[in-house]
């Protein structure tokens, strides 16, 4: 049936394109603007929280029409599922085992996305979907800035920063930096529509430079500056050795800087020595995480109540802290030692995947978003493994790319040749 196919084709790539716009929150500022919640309490908006059902359920049955590869990918990417299994069963024990069965859920579906984006057959449509996508968020956060920028520019704590529809610049900076990494690869691999992927890419610079966000910067600058010596290394063998001698000098002088001055190292991304208070938080949680090693506190359960296990981080710092400030740490409040086991095991067999994926031919830029949320994950929570959260789809997606089998005589995204001027993607 013709008709039939049609129809679920373009529900599967709508399922791609719409998904991303919730993630980059453009759906939620339509529904409900992007004020902060007013307490820790979780409950969140109950008619935000339903706009995301239908995605789930869609999300799941696109899942179940590739099962098999579903499946398949199970083996390869098993410390992913052992996470997503534990994160469930730390209803069981969690402080808040309520919240805990929502943000389960809730974290589960966002990385599937993610996964069932990988899983899609044609790798190249997919990325340009989430492109068109990304480009729609950043022009609709600019829109938001420039025609209301009572709710598009920071008025109080950081005032003049640039939000869009995010609630505060580190979120705005984070997404668009990380926006920026998928346009990028876009605008190397597709000849056809290079310019409409440069442009993006422009755009969401320009919103990481507005949101003032340093963390952000560092973490468009870094992957960008990568991704330039890989195009240098791959035009010849010298030109290799040439950008090998580069990075491992500028690499280390910068950890001489880092070492005989740390000071001034930490001031350039506008930090001091305590990382704006965040050395505090880390060793205050790394102490709770100990109390109970094993298990942690539950999913999304450890900062909710100020009377609870959070009482005593925020009682030694004297402060309402909202979180970790650490994805790593996170996890383990969360899930304990296994949990931060099991995310180490995934993120490291990723890494690995995808750089030996590149080095075989393929473009680097899954290691390149894997490297990036690295990055972000050491002074951020909301990477890895955060309900609806951009950083968390993506993740999703670049470790399921990395992992999945594929024919080795096909590579995923596989490189474009140089010099002159690139062509279309495989099938492109």
């Amino acid at each position: 049936m013709p008709g039939w196919t049609g129809a679920a084709k373009a529900a599967d790539g709508a399922l791609v394109f719409i998904g991303m716009l919730m993630l980059l929150e453009v759906l939620k500022f339509l529904i409900s603007g992007n004020g902060e919640a007013d307490d820790l309490t979780g409950a969140g908006d109950p008619v935000g929280r339903a706009v995301w059902y239908p995605l789930y359920l869609a999300i799941l049955i696109g899942l179940m029409v590739r099962i098999g590869a579903f499946v398949r990918l199970m083996l390869p990417a098993w410390p992913m599922f052992a996470l997503l299994a534990l994160s469930v069963a730390s209803q069981i024990w969690s402080v808040a085992p309520d919240l805990t069965s929502r943000r389960a859920i809730a974290v589960a579906f966002t990385l599937l996305y993610g996964v069932y984006a990988a899983l899609r057959p044609d790798r190249d449509a997919t990325l340009r979907l989430m492109g068109a996508a990304i480009v729609a968020a950043a022009v609709f956060n600019l829109a938001v800035i420039v025609l209301v920028p009572s709710m598009g520019i920071d008025q109080v704590l950081h005032a003049g920063a640039w939000k869009g529809v995010t609630v505060e610049k580190n979120a705005l900076g984070g997404n668009m930096a990380r926006a920026a990494l998928v346009l990028m690869a876009l605008a190397y691999l597709d000849a056809k529509s290079r310019w409409v992927w440069i442009a993006g890419t422009v755009l969401c610079a320009l919103l990481v430079l507005g949101s003032t966000s340093q963390t952000a910067l560092l973490a468009l600058v870094i992957p960008s500056a990568l991704m330039g010596l890989y195009l240098i290394a791959r035009r010849s063998p010298v030109a290799g050795l040439a950008a090998v001698y580069v990075a491992l000098t500028v690499s280390g002088a910068a950890m001489v800087f880092i070492w005989l001055a740390p000071e001034a190292a930490v001031a350039l991304i506008g930090k001091d020595l305590t990382l704006t208070g965040r050395t505090g938080i880390w060793a205050a949680s790394l102490t709770k995480i100990l109390e109970v090693p094993w298990t942690g506190y539950g999913l999304g359960a450890f900062w909710i109540d100020p009377l609870g296990p959070s009482y005593d981080v925020r009682n030694q710092l004297e402060w309402l802290v909202p979180s970790a400030h650490n994805s790593w740490i996170e996890i383990g409040l969360a899930l304990g030692l296994p949990g931060m086991g099991l995310l180490a095991l995934l993120v490291g067999s990723a890494l690995i995947a995808s750089g030996i994926s590149a080095l075989r031919g393929a473009a680097p830029f899954v290691f390149l978003g894997l490297v990036q949320l690295l990055l972000f994950s050491f002074s951020e929570s909301a990477i890895f493994w955060y309900q609806n959260t951009f950083s968390c789809g993506l993740f999703g997606f670049y470790a399921a790319a990395a992992l999945m089998a594929r024919p080795r005589t096909e590579p995923a995204m596989a490189a474009p040749a140089l010099p002159a001027r690139l062509p279309s993607m495989p099938g492109g």
